[in-house]
């Protein structure tokens, strides 16, 4: 009770001296300091357009920093780094409430959220465990897409990449697109990845080679891939793994697909990923991609180059909007 006196106190002499207890309360970064220590918030870090950003905002963005990176590294130069996003992200608040967000663009963001639980009712309880209801989830959502959306407008004059632009990257980049030979293939798959018990490694290769009995006997390879195989992102399109060059499957894999003539198909072969057979469909020669086939990629790739570069700018033209920046 004594700690609730003495911080409730210098606002009571404050208004009762006549200062505008508003303004008062919104500015005085005093204030917002016992306010952090009052809540467990920890000291004040920063003031932007009258919100506190606390030690504890910065410890639960550096959690999710750390996260995100799968790393656990927590350094000065981290912290420094979140605190500038928190207070680019509180500058930017400040300046989305024109921008208008439709309940369409709200839902699909909060479908894209829902879309990883078996049921709205897991899902429903996830946020109560959060201390979230759907309510105040689309309320943040609503409010990050206004964010975004003032962001867009913002840096969009400065992501325009020109014609003339993107030639000159493609004359100085050359080596970037040439492209090596390049199978294409598809496969019938039973995994065994190293970790798979030696009795169910023995069962899938028994299966696999009474799979390749058959494809021998004359069956088709696109029905069995459809009945047994079991990647599950290629069986509904006859095992097609698409165009790849060496770099990207398994060296077995490719060893096996390089022997073949398109149109044929290998014995059974293991990889660290399981047992496979392999029907080549088209080998594509290495050669030099022409502008017209890249001019696309390049025109994103530069204008990506120029989104990280404005959103720099934008955190450091928002940082300035501070009106108290405490040093970590």
């Amino acid at each position: 009770m004594k700690r609730d006196l003495g911080f409730w106190i210098p606002i009571g002499i404050s208004v009762a001296a006549g200062f505008s207890s508003a303004q008062f309360a919104i500015h005085s970064v005093v204030l917002h300091e016992e306010l952090g220590k009052f809540f467990g918030r920890g000291h004040l870090l920063a003031l932007v357009h009258s919100r506190g950003i606390y030690e504890a905002d910065v410890d639960r963005r550096l959690i999710e920093w750390r996260y995100a990176a799968a790393t656990e590294e927590d350094t000065k130069i981290g912290q420094e780094a979140v605190l500038r996003d928190l207070v680019a992200d509180v500058a930017a608040k400040a300046k989305e409430s024109s921008e208008r967000v439709s309940r369409v663009e709200t839902k699909r963001e909060l479908n894209i959220l829902r879309s990883p639980f078996l049921d709205d009712k897991i899902f429903s309880a996830g946020l109560s465990r959060s201390g979230l209801s759907m309510f105040s989830l689309a309320q943040m959502l609503t409010g990050d897409l206004r964010t975004r959306g003032w962001i867009s407008q913002r840096i969009a004059a400065q992501l325009k990449v020109s014609e003339d632009e993107c030639r000159q990257f493609y004359d100085s980049h050359e080596q970037n697109f040439f492209q090596p030979a390049r199978l294409r293939a598809s496969h019938v798959f039973l995994a065994a990845p190293p970790e798979t018990p030696p009795e169910i490694v023995k069962a899938k290769k028994i299966a696999i080679e009474a799979l390749s009995v058959r494809l021998a006997s004359g069956e088709d390879f696109a029905t069995l891939v459809t009945q047994h195989s079991e990647d599950e992102a290629t069986k509904l399109r006859g095992g097609d793994l698409g165009y790849f060059s060496s770099t990207r499957m398994p060296p077995d894999f490719v060893e096996a697909a390089t022997k073949l003539r398109p149109g044929e198909v290998s014995k059974p072969i293991r990889t660290r990923l399981g047992f496979h057979i392999v029907k080549l469909v088209e080998v594509q020669a290495a050669r030099q991609q022409t502008f017209d086939e890249v001019r696309g990629d390049i025109a994103i790739e530069l204008g990506n180059q120029r989104r990280t570069e404005a959103l720099k700018e934008l955190i450091v033209d928002l940082g300035k909007e501070t009106s108290y920046l405490r040093p970590l």
